[in-house]
């Protein structure tokens, strides 16, 4: 009888153990389960020029980046365009003006920075005998966006330099577009360009000259050792909060894609021009070796963000949205 009650005992005590197995298993196939994302679709947001080119090959090949997440690569042609996307919250990701990464976190609250994309790529640039930016004191001088990003970082290098502004003679057209055709028919002889547009003016006009690089200038009135941040990755908070291995795998993708077009300029050309940049081939690949593209995470970009930020707010509020950003700017990984 004993040995019955002991056998009885140690069938139950065993069926009970499997059961609690089996429910283990499956607790853990559900929490499996629950992290998989099925047909998630995400929205990568650049502005038409160098951003755009960032991401040729990304947009181009369009590998999965992770299981489940669908992909899709558009490009705004306008600053304007641009803004309204990303301050409507219909971008999850995107590349933007630095300024307004911060005037998207102080608007929407929903925006943080992943990295930097580029640095600076603009040029002092002339058909004159010029040597330096104290030559510019009584020229007059072609520059985009009165009071905007280019020219408050054109005009604090100046101050730094103790370069009064009263004695240049500033002309300011909308865009590079207005500014290119000038200094190409020789109506204007000196003026700040950016890559790419600037190797298309150098193919017009054999007589412009490279002066100085804004970027270089830059790092020797801050002491930063990259330069200022021109192009900016930003991530939806909520979207980063709910997707973080999809954000560091992107993240790993565009700093990839971002070091194939400077290793393959040809190629970045023509992949370009399929993803829909409105430059030419054959000038974005001369453009490369001066558009200053490189991926910097942001976890070793603060300090310049923050210098780049506090001297944007003190010149005009308003172009960082009205106040400086906090730390909660900055993307962490959470």
């Amino acid at each position: 009888m004993k040995k019955i009650i002991t056998l009885l005992l140690t069938i139950v005590i065993g069926a009970t153990l499997m059961v609690g197995c089996n429910e283990s298993k499956e607790n853990g196939e559900l929490e499996e389960n629950k992290s998989e994302v099925t047909n998630k679709d995400v929205k990568v947001v650049v502005p038409d020029g160098l951003p755009a080119i960032s991401l040729a090959k990304l947009a181009k090949e369009n590998p999965e980046i992770k299981s489940g997440y669908n992909i899709n690569y558009s490009i705004e042609s306008t600053s304007d365009a641009l803004s309204t996307v990303v301050m409507k919250e219909e971008a999850d990701i995107a590349i933007v003006p630095s300024n307004m990464a911060a005037i998207a976190y102080n608007k929407t609250s929903n925006y943080k920075i992943l990295g930097t994309v580029g640095m600076g790529s603009f040029y002092l640039v002339s058909t004159e005998n010029m040597s330096s930016m104290d030559d510019l004191i009584g020229k007059e001088v072609g520059n985009t966006g009165k009071g905007l990003t280019p020219d408050i970082t054109v005009k604090t290098i100046l101050k730094e330099k103790n370069i009064n502004l009263d004695d240049i003679n500033f002309n300011y057209v909308n865009s590079m577009s207005e500014l290119v055709p000038m200094m190409a028919s020789g109506k204007l002889n000196t003026g700040f360009v950016s890559e790419p547009a600037l190797t298309g003016l150098m193919n017009k006009n054999d007589n412009i000259k490279i002066i100085t690089s804004l970027n270089d200038e830059w790092k020797s009135i801050s002491g930063s050792k990259n330069g200022y941040p021109q192009s900016t990755l930003i991530v939806k908070a909520d979207f980063a909060k709910e997707n973080p291995e999809f954000i560091e795998k992107f993240v790993e993708q565009i700093s990839d894609s971002i070091k194939w077009a400077n290793d393959n300029p040809t190629e970045a050309g023509s992949y370009s021009k399929d993803f829909g940049v409105s430059t030419e081939a054959s000038v974005i690949e001369k453009a490369m070796e001066r558009a200053n593209l490189n991926f910097i995470n942001i976890s070793d970009m603060k300090e310049e963000y923050e210098n780049y930020y506090k001297i944007l707010f003190d010149f005009e509020a308003k172009t960082v949205g009205g106040k400086l950003p906090d730390e909660g700017i900055f993307y962490k990984g959470e």
